[in-house]
């Protein structure tokens, strides 16, 4: 993730950062929150009232199970794994399993390779993926394939220099600096908390097991499943 670096807000925070090179971050999800519907949303609200408060009252269900959805990353000189943290007793099965994305339950491993370790169709795959005090936050924006068919995405990500570990959520790396708030698919992943030099032992582990796939291969591997799923119904 490169291109554009921009010096565009800063992001606050109370702790400082020396030489330190390992620690973990905590970051919590949400929607980009907009008043204008897409046009799909338009004719569903004039054609199909009572399908489209099903529609909103499953946003209002996700929206819900994301405010209690915080993932884990933990670094160590430049080696780090990010993961979302086990659902809590308390906490509504139904919102907060809808609030994942199809990626978020997965565990990310960055260092020279980068993988994600994820459960899905059945199988457990191992997907190896491509590069990609006050804190003054950059902005690198850049895209994304993330289908088949080679259609593209925009990713924005505002990254610390402070802090000059190049991770970041949901496994996106590879700039100079500690990501600390992600834009994609409609969706923000931003920094909670941050804690360096914590007595906390950081463990590393880099997941092993699993079915060896490319992103493009579980893509098509995805496409297959979802058309033979439309078909079912």
């Amino acid at each position: 993730m490169k291109n554009k670096l921009l010096v565009l807000y800063i992001l606050y925070s109370t702790i400082t950062f020396s030489q330190s090179k390992y620690g973990v971050v905590e970051y919590g999800k949400k929607s980009l929150t907009t008043s204008d519907l897409t046009k799909s949303q338009q004719r569903l609200k004039e054609q199909n009232p009572e399908k489209y408060k099903k529609f909103q009252k499953m946003r209002d269900i996700i929206a819900n199970g994301e405010k209690k959805i915080t993932f884990t990353l933990k670094f160590k000189n430049n080696e780090g794994s990010f993961s979302a943290k086990p659902m809590l007793k308390s906490d509504n099965p139904r919102s907060y399993k809808r609030a994942l994305g199809p990626y978020d339950s997965g565990v990310y491993y960055n260092n020279l390779l980068r993988v994600l370790q994820l459960n899905a169709f059945g199988e457990l795959f191992l997907i190896s993926k491509p590069e990609i005090g006050n804190y003054l936050c950059y902005k690198a924006d850049a895209e994304v394939v993330i289908n088949s068919v080679g259609k593209k995405r925009l990713i924005t990500a505002w990254f610390a220099l402070e802090i000059p570990i190049s991770l970041g959520p949901i496994g996106y790396n590879g700039l100079p600096g500690l990501i600390l708030e992600l834009e994609t698919n409609k969706k923000i992943y931003f920094a909670k908390k941050i804690s360096l030099n914590s007595n906390e032992p950081i463990e590393i582990l880099k997941p092993t097991k699993g079915l060896k796939v490319t992103e493009s291969e579980f893509q098509n591997i995805a496409s297959k499943a979802m058309k033979a799923l439309k078909k079912g119904m």
